[in-house]
C-alpha cells in the first residue's frame, strides 16, 4: 500500500472509534487534568509528526506499554489480505471490557530485521461496522501478495497469543515501533484544538475519546475523532501507542 495506504488509513481515522446508535459509548468519567495536558500534548505532536515528542510521552515498561490484554481469549482471524508492506486481517470475539466492540482490524507492516523480513503488528482497531469510506480491499492485490496472507494470520495470532499470556516482551518483538520511524511535519494541516471525554472502561487504563480540530491548507476547518488510553506510570500519565486510533 503506498499512495493506496494513505488513504485507507485516513479513512479509518475519519470513521473509526465514532459511537453508533447500535454501541452507544461507555459512560463518561472524570478527566484528571495532569491526563487532559498529556493527552493534548500527544493529540498535537501527532498532528506535527514529531515523533520525539510522542516516543517521550509513551510508557517505558514493555506491561504499561501494552497492558492487560483485552481480549477474553483468541479471537477468530479472517480475511488476512496484504498490500506490498502493509496487510490487515479482521478480528472478532469477546473481549473484557463491554465498552469494546466485538469487532476489529489489525494493521501489520512488513519489516526487515537484522536481514529477516517479517510483519509486525502497528496498529488495533475496534469498530461496530466498518464504514463503506474505509475503503479497505477485500483480497490482496497480487499473486505475490497473496502468498503473503498465511504469513500475516501467523503474526497476527502470534502477537495476541503473547498479549493473553501476558508476554510483553514477546509483544514488543513483535511490534512495529512506529513511534520510532523519523516523519516531515505535514505541510498541509495544523492542530486547532481538541475536545477530550474520558469513557468507563473494566481495563487498568484510562479511555479517553477526542475530537482533534484541524486546518487543512491554513484555512480548511476539519476535524477527525477516535481515542486513546492512558496509563500512570510512576506518578505519570502516558499514552499507549499501539491502541491509539486515529489518522491524520
Amino acid at each position: 500500500m503506498t499512495g493506496k495506504a494513505a488513504i485507507l488509513v485516513l479513512a479509518l481515522g475519519l470513521a473509526l472509534a465514532q459511537p453508533k446508535p447500535s454501541s452507544p459509548a461507555p459512560a463518561k468519567v472524570s478527566l484528571p487534568p495532569a491526563a487532559e495536558k498529556v493527552a493534548r500534548r500527544f493529540l498535537e505532536a501527532f498532528a506535527a509528526n514529531d515523533r520525539a515528542a510522542l516516543k517521550d510521552m509513551l510508557p517505558r515498561q514493555p506491561s504499561n506499554l501494552y497492558g492487560p490484554s483485552p481480549f477474553a481469549g483468541m479471537p477468530t482471524l479472517r480475511k488476512p489480505r496484504a498490500d506490498g508492506r502493509v496487510a490487515a486481517i479482521d478480528f472478532e470475539g469477546r473481549m473484557t471490557d463491554p465498552g469494546l466492540p466485538r469487532r476489529g482490524l489489525i494493521l501489520l507492516r512488513y519489516v526487515e530485521e537484522d536481514g529477516v523480513r517479517a510483519w509486525r503488528v502497528r496498529q488495533i482497531y475496534w469498530y461496530d461496522e466498518l464504514p463503506p469510506e474505509a475503503d479497505i480491499p477485500d483480497q490482496s492485490a497480487t499473486a505475490e501478495d497473496r502468498q503473503q496472507e498465511p504469513n500475516v494470520r501467523r503474526a497476527a495470532t502470534e502477537f495476541l497469543s503473547a498479549w493473553l499470556d501476558g508476554d510483553y516482551q514477546r509483544m514488543d518483538r513483535l511490534t512495529f515501533h512506529w513511534w520510532e520511524v523519523p516523519r516531515r511535519p505535514p505541510k498541509w494541516v495544523s492542530f486547532a484544538g481538541a475536545e477530550l471525554e474520558a469513557r468507563r472502561t473494566t481495563l487498568s487504563d484510562l479511555r479517553i475519546d477526542f475530537r482533534v480540530k484541524l486546518r487543512a491548507l491554513g484555512l480548511l476547518p476539519k476535524s477527525v475523532h477516535g481515542n486513546l488510553w492512558m496509563v500512570q506510570e510512576e506518578g505519570v500519565w502516558r499514552v499507549r501507542p499501539l491502541t491509539f486510533a486515529v489518522w491524520f
